[in-house]
């Protein structure tokens, strides 16, 4: 069996899984979102600046490295993972010590606690770190699914019942650890590699050298895709900052549980292309070309029916958010479709491309963060839309002119998805005109106009890709088969 009709396999039984834990973790969100208040998601993010810094670095990239190496011993394999036990451990202690630091930046005592707390993910992660990327490398994503799956549901499950006791901003701090908990015991238990009581620093310096270079550009990114809330916050309150928080959690939800389940099932297979480079650069394409016929429709169906569907999910509470949802929804929309930049890059031996772009971002948008933070709530959300997505394309086109891709190809691949996106939209404009105007205010029922307008969104997009994007699905259903 090929590379790609494996990864396909595996990457069936993943979608299935994925498809599960994302029907309870939206479920989730949207019932510990009703029972919280703005001011909990406020807190969280404040508690989470400095610490989520410190996650960067609980990888040190070894992870991307494993999966990269092209051969791989026992001995490196046992040597990782008791480095990545003792640096859990330190990181662990950062996070104690950082708590402080961060009370004081935001003035906020009540977060003291929780930021302490979190030195625990980065001690049960440190068991989880070297097993989990040799069933990545091994592209058992069948067994990775499972393991995600049920993680989430019962880390859900436990969130709504903290939430209805009354746990406040722990409901969200303590998801994270139940879930990381779970994660740890699957894995050994699907797993049957166990570590040697082996340590050689030796061995492991070649996978440091590669890894820290994807550490460093992770650790920038996290500077300036953090800065808007750490503005926002000091800007703006708590409160204010909540309701940002929770808009950009629910635009990254299709980026969270499909892309990167796609990115999860890509990055091994551009691996094993690395030397082969016709077989390479049809698979960006391909990987391009279906993420944008996944994530077109959602992002700006997404934001079509923003107005309707939050107050409905959410209650009137939320309603504040709409605005800044449907500018990071078209934020997601472009850090979706340039993800594959990176993943090609660090394949083929250049994980520094990244760390220099990750330099550029650091020097732009956190001061445009600072000065949208000045503007209020709304105006936060706007860098996203205008400064970050000319850098993402900037670096879009340095990668396919590395690669020998030309930029007609690179558009070829999004064209019909963008098409079809469009003429959905058409369909939805007709609808909402139609049904608004058959209709009086007092009677609309916004129930089964979202329920239409999603059925038959879909199905006009679905349309267009089965009358003008059918090669796809072929190729697609002959993985399936193969």
């Amino acid at each position: 069996m090929s590379v790609i009709k494996k990864a396909f396999k595996g990457a069936i039984w993943l979608s299935l899984f994925r498809a599960i834990s994302q029907a309870f973790s939206w479920a989730a969100t949207i019932i510990v979102a009703r029972i919280l208040v703005p001011e909990d998601y406020g807190l969280m993010e404040m508690a989470t600046i400095l610490t989520g810094y410190v996650a960067l670095f609980s990888e040190l990239g070894l992870g991307t490295a494993i999966i990269q190496r092209e051969e791989i011993k026992d001995e490196e394999l046992s040597s990782l993972f008791w480095l990545m036990v003792f640096w859990g451990f330190i990181l662990a202690f950062i996070c104690i010590i950082l708590a402080y630091p961060t009370v004081a930046i935001f003035n906020e005592k009540r977060i003291l606690r929780v930021t302490q707390s979190v030195s625990l993910l980065y001690i049960i992660g440190s068991f989880l770190i070297v097993p989990l990327n040799i069933l990545h490398r091994e592209l058992r994503f069948k067994a990775i699914g499972f393991i995600d799956a049920t993680s989430v549901i019962v880390s859900c499950s436990m969130m709504i019942i903290i939430a209805k006791l009354g746990g406040g901003v722990w409901t969200l701090i303590g998801g994270h650890i139940i879930r990381q908990f779970v994660r740890v015991i699957l894995v050994f238990f699907v797993l049957s590699w166990r570590p040697r009581l082996y340590f050689n620093f030796i061995k492991i310096k070649p996978y440091l050298k590669f890894g820290l270079n994807i550490a460093g550009a992770n650790s920038l990114h996290y500077i300036y895709s953090k800065s808007d809330r750490f503005f926002g916050g000091r800007m703006l309150g708590a409160n204010t900052l909540g309701y940002y928080s929770l808009a950009l959690r629910l635009s990254a939800i299709p980026a969270d549980k499909l892309v990167s389940l796609i990115n999860t099932v890509s990055f091994p297979v551009f691996s094993r292309y690395q030397k082969n480079y016709d077989d390479f650069n049809n698979f960006y394409l391909k990987l391009v070309n279906i993420i944008a016929f996944i994530t077109f429709p959602i992002y700006i169906g997404g934001i079509f029916i923003a107005d309707q569907l939050i107050p409905l999910i959410l209650g009137s509470k939320w309603i504040s958010l709409i605005f800044p949802f449907k500018l990071l929804c078209l934020a997601q929309l472009i850090i979706s479709i340039t993800t594959p930049n990176a993943m090609a890059n660090s394949a083929q031996g250049r994980p520094h491309w990244g760390l220099y772009m990750g330099i550029i971002n650091v020097f732009l948008l956190p001061f445009s963060f600072y000065l949208a933070s000045k503007h209020g709530l709304n105006a936060l959300a706007i860098p996203w839309i205008t400064v970050y997505p000319l850098l993402r394309f900037g670096f879009t086109w340095v990668t396919i002119r590395k690669l020998g891709i030309s930029i007609f190809e690179y558009l070829r691949s999004i064209i019909h998805p963008l098409f079809a996106t469009m003429s959905m939209l058409v369909v939805l404009f007709l609808v909402k005109y139609l049904y608004f105007n058959n209709f009086s205010s007092l009677s609309v029922n916004l129930k089964s106009y979202l329920f239409l307008a999603i059925i038959i969104g879909a199905i006009s997009y679905t349309s267009y890709v089965l009358t003008f994007q059918r090669s796809l699905l072929i190729s697609l259903l002959n993985l399936r088969k193969g």
